[in-house]
């Protein structure tokens, strides 16, 4: 008996809580212009707390942030979404425009 809920609390602890989620994002406009707010939407799934990179030394953890970027180039956003112990990223190039 004592050797079963060691076992079932140890594979509690090693498989986590709940679905491992899965990151994923949109946004728009889908061509920015470099000084035009962008709005980024969440749609990952199983999901309970959210990390951005929005590549331009900004981070949140908002679900749906907003950001703007100033200058013409291209940026690496990352979102991490995270279920407990199990975490899931998506990162994306996106192209800004002068």
């Amino acid at each position: 008996m004592k050797k079963s809920v060691i076992r079932i609390f140890v594979c509690v602890i090693l498989c986590g809580c709940g679905k491992k989620p899965t990151a994923n994002f949109t946004w728009s406009p889908q061509n920015p212009k470099a000084g035009q707010e962008m709005q980024f939407t969440n749609t990952s799934t199983d999901a309970k707390k959210y990390d951005w990179n929005l590549g331009n030394m900004k981070i949140s953890s908002e679900k749906d942030p907003k950001n703007t970027y100033d200058n013409a180039g291209e940026y690496i956003i990352d979102l991490t979404a995270h279920n407990g112990v199990k975490s899931s990223t998506k990162t994306v190039t996106i192209t800004v425009i002068p």
